[in-house]
């Protein structure tokens, strides 16, 4: 265990992006809604790149010019960086286009958000969410391609990109909740349980283990450094999954009534948001201070209908410094270079898969 003192937010972190979600019904100008220039613009962007004979790997934020848009994405970016910790666009018409040009126009647009890293050890720069019938209790696979609910949680990253293609017949929401908001309240209810979140907490790699790591890390949902919060929170599954691994030091029962306690109030109507995902929306998520999540569904008999969201994983920039102790998660934190993402020994090239693969994860 790191012997470092444990340094705690002085009070309530508080700010605006410690919203709850009265605000967010109050307040709708983190939906930026594209008009049919910009679609146009979208779509032209992605056309060149092809005649330009670039791979969609090789697109980059200056080969993929979008003058148009440029206003709307730097809002978005703010909203990411300073004002709510997420921010969407909506209103592409996905259904308008084939896989390889909706793949183009996505990648296109998340570069100028920042730069993408690789999702799981096969090296995926472009992650399908859809359900493929992976075994929620298999412990070598994540559980994003399954039709469960998937708790609060981070991604090893600093923002998560998502673009619905399909809904789900009923359910398959998305929700987001501020982690400073959850944390503010511990310290007001329960100091002492939000104080034991602040020490490591045990969940599984579920089978991406970096080279000389365990299977498993230990590391705190909330960190304060340097005077900034951040927060990263393991699937609850994750941690359940993790008391397998008999030799790692287990959480205490207070961690353990910590952990509950998070849960319970990152699902509380108060501070989480549930929206309904409409196809042609784009989600972005800064996962060191808006945790995500999502409701079970039931898919479409019709394979072509089925729920369908492709992710990205992407590296800011102009990112914050992050806490030393990410680092057993992300291996590079380093502000300013491309951070975050699955960094394991064996990962293969880097590849855009167009379609869902089963199994996805091997």
């Amino acid at each position: 265990m790191n012997s470092t003192p444990i340094q705690y937010a002085p009070g309530i972190v508080g700010g605006p992006m410690a919203w709850r979600a009265a605000d967010l019904a109050q307040d709708q100008r983190w939906i930026h809604r594209l008009t049919e220039e910009e679609v146009a613009e979208l779509e032209a962007a992605a056309q060149r790149s092809r005649n330009d004979g670039l791979e969609i790997l090789q697109i980059t934020k200056e080969n993929f010019p979008l003058p148009l848009l440029a206003n709307k994405i730097a809002a978005l970016r703010a909203d990411l960086l300073t004002n709510y910790g997420f921010g969407y666009m909506r209103g592409l018409p996905v259904q308008r286009y084939d896989r390889e040009t909706l793949t183009r126009i996505y990648f296109g647009l998340s570069r100028h958000i920042g730069d993408p890293v690789p999702q799981n050890r096969n090296g995926h720069m472009l992650g399908h969410v859809i359900d493929i019938g992976t075994d929620v209790n298999d412990y070598s696979k994540r559980i994003t391609q399954t039709a469960v609910d998937l708790g609060f949680h981070s991604d090893g990253c600093d923002v998560v990109g998502l673009v619905c293609i399909n809904t789900a017949k009923r359910g398959g929401a998305s929700a987001i909740v501020s982690a400073i908001s959850v944390h503010d309240e511990m310290l007001r209810q329960r100091p002492d349980l939000c104080h034991a979140l602040y020490e490591p907490v045990l969940f599984d790699r579920r089978g991406e283990i970096p080279e000389g790591k365990m299977p498993w890390v230990r590391m705190p949902v909330f960190s304060w450094a340097n005077g900034v919060f951040n927060a990263y929170a393991p699937l609850p599954n994750y941690v359940e999954s993790a008391k397998r691994f008999t030799d790692a030091p287990q959480m205490t029962a207070l961690q353990v009534e910590a952990f509950d306690y998070y849960l319970k109030l990152c699902g509380d109507p108060a501070f989480a948001v549930h929206i309904p995902f409409e196809q042609g929306d784009f989600q972005f998520v800064h996962n060191h201070v808006v945790l995500h999540a999502r409701t079970a569904f039931e898919d479409w008999p019709d394979a072509s209908k089925k729920r369908h969201l492709m992710r990205m994983w992407l590296s800011l920039p102009d990112g914050r410094e992050l806490p030393t102790s990410l680092a057993e998660r992300w291996i590079n934190i380093q502000r300013g270079t491309v951070r975050g993402g699955v960094n394991i020994p064996d990962r293969k090239a880097l590849t855009i898969p167009l379609e869902a693969e089963a199994p996805a994860y091997q």
